[in-house]
């Protein structure tokens, strides 16, 4: 009996894996390799889809910014909120790049081709109108065959909206909150496809989507991954002791060089 309820409970875990695959791409064009009809297509968008034009305010500067506050002794949610702040007041005056120039036009031709593309972001509700002002700064308008145009207000831990085109999870559990919107809205998706920079965002999505039986690929976008993983903080702590205007990053970097070489004539 052991036995047989073990073949059934492997047959099980294979059944589900079967319904979920996590790819590497270094370029969002290898999309098109994993895109069958009927597919819902998922855009994450910092580090994904848009960035910074400078790198405060980027991704890889917030999570410094959580790191400090915890060597200043704060606790972890303490140092998130500290830092999220300071994010968020970035994010209100930034300019922003496409992280691919050719994103814009790969999401404008998977719209053409009829597919249904949406967004969704750790992002907060907080967020949710000055983000979709950075996409269209950018030439990315996902509503345009989103599963649905009208704002989705509903709880998920925390208030999830869904406006133009963007899911805002609110940094809570993102495979809950995109099934409940569907569930909202009435969708059933026949197969679904996420790109994000992250792995640890994508592991919820998958087995989510393996619990609901929806086939699902999350592709790991590692286009920035050498950008993130060489962050400069000390340029980045001299553009935010500057902030109120925005210091490029070569202009930071001169800065940067003037203290070193004042260091290095005095050193005391």
């Amino acid at each position: 009996m052991k036995r047989v309820f073990g073949i059934f409970i492997g047959l099980f875990l294979l059944a589900a894996a079967a319904y979920g695959e996590i790819v590497e791409i270094n370029q969002m064009d290898q999309v098109y390799n994993y895109l069958k009809p009927n597919t819902l297509v998922i855009f994450d968008i910092d580090n994904t889809i848009i960035e910074p034009v400078q790198t405060l305010g980027s991704d890889q500067w917030f999570g410094h910014r959580i790191s400090h506050w915890s060597d200043q002794g704060l606790e972890p949610d303490e140092a998130v909120e500290k830092a999220l702040s300071e994010w968020m007041a970035v994010q209100n005056i930034t300019k922003v790049k496409l992280v691919e120039p050719e994103t814009a036009r790969i999401i404008k031709h998977l719209q053409d081709r009829g597919f249904t593309v949406m967004g969704l972001t750790t992002r907060g509700l907080g967020m949710s109108t000055r983000t979709n002002e950075q996409l269209k700064s950018v030439g990315v308008h996902l509503e345009t065959t989103a599963p649905t145009k009208d704002d989705v207000f509903f709880m998920n831990e925390r208030g999830v909206l869904m406006r133009g085109g963007t899911l805002f999870t609110a940094n809570t559990h993102k495979g809950e909150a995109l099934f409940k919107f569907l569930d909202k809205i009435n969708v059933e998706p026949k197969m679904i496809l996420f790109i994000n920079d992250k792995r640890s965002h994508i592991v919820p999505m998958k087995e989510t989507a393996s619990k609901r039986g929806v086939p699902f690929i999350g592709l790991r976008y590692n286009y920035l991954d050498e950008k993130v993983k060489n962050l400069n903080a000390e340029l980045t702590d001299i553009q935010f002791e500057h902030f109120g205007r925005i210091l490029s990053d070569e202009e930071a970097a001169e800065i940067l060089q003037e203290k070193r070489q004042e260091k290095a004539v005095c050193p005391n």
